[in-house]
């Protein structure tokens, strides 16, 4: 029994470790992740102001509904 103990032991310590290097990276990901998405958010709210119609395309409606009327 003393054997299986000092196997838990050493499993566990190396364990600890190998998690302890994805805990770290994991954190440095997400962190990465959500100031990717705040700068690409604020692009996004900053450039949907822009959006216009497309003024030929409003042309082609206008005279659509010219002919549609004759």
């Amino acid at each position: 029994e003393d054997h299986w103990k000092k196997v838990y032991e050493k499993v566990g310590q190396f364990d600890k470790e190998f998690c302890g290097g994805w805990n770290s990276e994991i954190d440095a990901l997400l962190t990465f992740a959500g100031l990717f998405s705040a700068v690409v958010t604020a692009f996004t709210v900053e450039s949907y102001k822009l959006l216009q119609p497309d003024a030929q395309d409003m042309t082609n409606r206008i005279l659509m509904n010219v002919s549609a009327q004759l």
